[in-house]
């Protein structure tokens, strides 16, 4: 059985959270006034040597090294949304959605098992009940984590289905104050707060050490992105931040952006969003879209595992680098300029998330012959 955490354990994981920085950049009632410490060092930042672009420097700095369950960008933001959990005392459910193998509801429950709280979740998928593939991978470290799984439409809409269904739920459950619902992602005015800390912390430190001038990383819900793009900004933009999207479009995420900046009365800051100032969002290679590759983009992703010994996922981080290698290899300086600025990319994790059973589908119909070959000779030793 789980073990309990007392409530000293848990008081002495919850800190007084203050801003890194001058905190009149941010309205202090919008800044979190506590933070979970879930980690308890930096991630490891090393050279990521990419044989067909030798005169490229690019460092990564990763993430995907926190924690074996709950690893990733999500345990950043979740430091501070589970430090507002924990605040509320009548507080018991908690409720968010996400794709069926979704990594953040993964993190969640992990989370919510740690410190006894029940974790609903609403899973978009074209599966049923009765698919003998439905617990697999994190549907199934949900299931015993004792999370209470929900199966969506896989095309289910977050305004018009999502929300309505999350707003059932709490009624069911007994209405706001037993039931705390986090956004697909984690990405809102608290989850943010995870790579604004981040950034000013562990990231500031690296820009003139390692001489660089852009920062790459996955955009998916957004909060990452917006964490590191206000952040930056709020310390002279010493960066130019580029976020590849793996699905959705660039217009959907400025929408995102710009409600986040209206919840937290910055609203000034919505021209720097329009205009690509504050951050880059590139929409050209979401591919077949989330959680789906072309077989350009899996061949490239085999290949450049093998090369680096390093694994990214075929959901966020694989795509993100296939984008930044083409904006390389292409030699696209209006986005990336040989101006002798070095590149950090940002693993955000999601590795568990490889258990989906669809992607050994993906990996054995890519049109490269090599891989093909190799997996069908392992098949029939």
């Amino acid at each position: 059985m789980y073990r309990r955490l007392s409530t000293s354990s848990v008081s002495a994981l919850v800190k007084t959270y203050s801003l890194p920085i001058d905190n009149k950049c941010i309205n202090s009632k919008y800044v979190p006034k506590y933070r979970l410490s879930l980690i308890d060092r930096e991630t490891s930042v090393e050279k990521l040597h990419i044989s067909s672009l030798p005169s490229v420097n690019i460092y990564i700095k990763r993430d995907d090294q926190l924690d074996s369950y709950a690893s990733g960008n999500k345990l950043r933001k979740l430091e501070f949304l589970f430090a507002d959990i924990l605040s509320r005392p009548k507080c018991h459910h908690i409720i968010t959605a996400g794709s069926l193998h979704s990594n953040h509801c993964k993190a969640v429950a992990v989370l919510a098992a740690r410190f006894q709280r029940q974790a609903h979740f609403l899973l978009r998928t074209d599966r049923d009940n009765h698919d003998e593939q439905i617990l697999q991978g994190n549907p199934l470290l949900n299931y015993l984590l004792g999370a209470k799984l929900y199966l969506i439409s896989k095309k289910a809409n977050i305004q018009r289905d999502i929300e309505p269904r999350i707003q059932l739920l709490e009624e069911e459950l007994g209405g706001k104050d037993k039931c705390y619902a986090i956004p697909i992602g984690g990405s809102d005015t608290v989850g943010l707060f995870g790579y604004f800390d981040c950034f000013i912390r562990e990231i500031i430190p690296l820009i003139d050490k390692l001489n660089l001038g852009h920062l790459v990383v996955p955009i998916s819900s957004g909060g990452t992105m917006e964490g590191l793009a206000l952040a930056n900004y709020f310390t002279g933009n010493r960066v130019r931040i580029h976020a590849f999207a793996v699905s959705d479009n660039e217009n959907y995420f400025k929408t995102h952006f710009n409600g986040i900046l209206k919840e937290l009365e910055l609203d000034h800051l919505n021209q720097f969003v329009n205009n690509n100032s504050l951050v880059d969002i590139c929409d050209s290679y979401v591919g077949l879209g989330y959680g789906r590759m072309t077989n350009e983009q899996i061949d490239f992703l085999h290949e450049i595992i093998r090369e680096t010994g390093i694994i990214f996922d075929p959901v966020y981080t694989g795509k993100c680098l296939w984008g930044l290698y083409e904006e390389l290899r292409n030699k696209r300086i209006d986005r990336f300029p040989t101006d002798g600025k070095n590149i950090l990319f940002l693993h955000t994790g999601g590795l568990l998330g490889l258990m989906n059973p669809d992607f050994s589908n993906q990996w054995l119909l890519s049109s490269n012959s090599h891989a093909n070959h190799r997996m069908r000779n392992w098949m029939t030793l």
